[in-house]
């Protein structure tokens, strides 16, 4: 009876103990399941796993700017001195600068059309140019046919460049059609302001052979227009120029070329990356109309091999400091927003992606693709 009793014992003993492995083995079970679970990531849509990317870059953008391997000097293109190009560079420049542990040097270029060939050669590490032409850069199509250059854009939303048609009253030039015959100042050569005048005139009928250019820089141009040797300076710039400001200051009848509504809606239907815009009477001094024209869209760019915690802080000490650029270019508070930070056609850079994500910025890359 005794060893029946022990024997009854020892059975419900090992039950006890099995029962306890079992539950054992039950809860280790629960987390190998959930360790799975980056496997199904792995079949998520790109929508989702864009979705998730500041939750996986976030602790890489945790260290400071200090942390960060910057080059000693960054080169930072902007285009001719008079230019807004210039002006907001120098803005930017010294406020990144003020900022961050490296040197900003604000260089003096052709303009739009170079400094993408700037960034792709390693000249430049920042620079500026327009929309259409950072479309074309990247696609290898228009100027860059056959050749295209990889391109990141680090903020969309620079000051507009509005596109100015000056010439002096009594010229007997009316509108955009009567340029044919004429000497024209069309900027310095290799700015980008060449392909915004060839996309213009080709609209009008109006070909390279049909005016005399004359090749030199905004305030130049101007200066030339008053002097008497050309008959009109095209100045796409920021609002307002200091160069057109130049002609009511030397006492010229000078007045600015205005499009017909037909003019500017069937351009705008043709040429996408380009806006209106109607200056209003008092924009310039002697201006007394509405003045009807087009303006290009202008972008922040980077080489897409820039590491991405440099192009990460460069975003953040822009935005977190934009009112010190503000303060130099007050007209920069109405386009340099972060509404317009991402409304770009070409890839944002991957550390300045990840910055407006964290603030909720970045609609064309996660707020459109969550929704779907």
């Amino acid at each position: 009876m005794k060893k029946m009793i022990a024997l009854l014992l020892t059975i419900s003993l090992l039950l006890v103990v099995f029962a306890g492995c079992s539950a054992q083995k039950q809860e280790t079970s629960e987390p190998a399941a959930t360790e799975s679970t980056p496997a199904a990531t792995e079949e998520q849509t790109p929508a989702e796993e864009q979705a998730e990317a500041p939750a996986e870059t976030e602790e890489a953008a945790a260290a400071s700017p200090e942390d960060v391997d910057w080059p000693k000097l960054m080169s930072l293109g902007t285009a001719a001195t008079g230019g807004a190009y210039y002006n907001v560079g120098v803005a930017i420049g010294k406020m990144l600068e003020s900022h961050l542990p490296t040197s900003v040097t604000v260089e003096i270029t052709a303009g739009a059309l170079e400094n993408p060939v700037l960034i792709d050669s390693g000249d430049l590490e920042i620079g500026f140019t327009n929309e259409h032409i950072a479309y074309a850069a990247v696609n290898g199509t228009a100027q860059f046919e056959g050749q295209p250059i990889a391109l990141n854009c680090l903020a969309a939303g620079l000051q507009p460049g509005v596109v100015h048609f000056a010439v002096l009253n009594g010229s007997g030039i009316e509108t955009l059609s009567d340029l044919k015959g004429k000497t024209i100042a069309v900027g310095a050569q290799g700015n980008g302001s060449l392909s915004t005048i060839t996309t213009i005139f080709d609209y009008f009928g109006i070909s390279w052979d049909d005016f005399t250019p004359s090749y030199m820089s905004y305030s130049d141009g101007c200066q030339a227009l008053v002097d008497g040797t050309v008959d009109c300076a095209i100045v796409p710039a920021g609002v307002p120029n200091s160069s057109i400001q130049t002609l009511a200051a030397a006492g010229k009848d000078y007045k600015l070329l205005s499009w017909s509504d037909e003019e500017r809606d069937g351009f705008l239907a043709e040429n996408p990356f380009y806006a209106s815009v109607d200056l209003q009477p008092g924009t310039y001094e002697g201006q007394d109309e509405v003045v009807n024209t087009i303006a290009t869209a202008n972008i922040i760019i980077v080489s897409p091999n820039m590491d991405e915690n440099e192009s990460y802080w460069l975003c953040r000490t822009l935005w977190e400091n934009i009112e010190e650029v503000y303060a130099a270019i007050p007209a920069l508070r109405d386009s340099l927003t972060l509404e317009n930070a991402t409304k770009t056609t070409i890839d944002i850079a991957p550390g300045a992606l990840r910055y407006y994500q964290e603030v909720g910025a970045c609609l064309l890359y996660t707020s459109d693709a969550a929704d779907e």
